[in-house]
């Protein structure tokens, strides 16, 4: 008579524990909230038209600033270098004024985004204390300042869930 014996493998019936209990810290990436929610997205359309807008101006008003460059150089050949010198510094103090008034409109979009970013952050903020409440963190951090952490804790998606829930009303 044959005996088998059969011995359960220990190893493959082995269970390790997963963590499932909220952590105490999460995090969140402050840029994703921004970007990848609704409202964030709208804004940074409208600040991607504007610079848009904003380059195609700059290309057309180079192209101006060329063809009278052209003309100048043209002129200077028939012109006395006195009348020249006064048209040359003419034209260069229109480029400079020129060249002021289109980084003063790229400031001003800079300007909007910015204070676009910081209205948004605001009115999140409620939203975040309370989210933080419910899901019992102590500790909320940005994934920018984390080395490692585990899936788990990161809430960046519930969180741009419920920013767009919110702002939708």
């Amino acid at each position: 008579m044959l005996f088998s014996l059969q011995i359960p493998n220990i190893g493959i019936a082995q269970s390790y524990p997963i963590y499932k209990n909220n952590s105490a810290i999460a995090v969140l990436d402050q840029d994703s909230l921004f970007t990848d929610s609704n409202w964030g997205k709208k804004i940074l359309q409208e600040v991607e038209s504007k610079v848009k807008e904003l380059a195609a101006e700059n290309r057309s008003i180079e192209k101006e600033l060329e063809l009278e460059e052209l003309e100048l150089s043209e002129k200077r050949k028939i012109i006395k270098k006195l009348e020249f010198d006064l048209l040359a510094f003419e034209f260069d103090s229109k480029v400079k004024k020129i060249r002021e008034n289109q980084a003063k409109k790229q400031r001003k979009i800079n300007y909007f985004l910015n204070e676009n970013r910081s209205k948004f952050f605001k009115m999140i903020t409620p939203l975040l204390l309370s989210l933080i409440d419910e899901l019992g963190v102590e500790v909320l951090l940005n994934k920018d300042t984390v080395a490692l952490a585990s899936t788990g804790s990161d809430i960046t998606k519930l969180t741009i869930d419920r920013i767009n829930k919110q702002l939708e009303k």
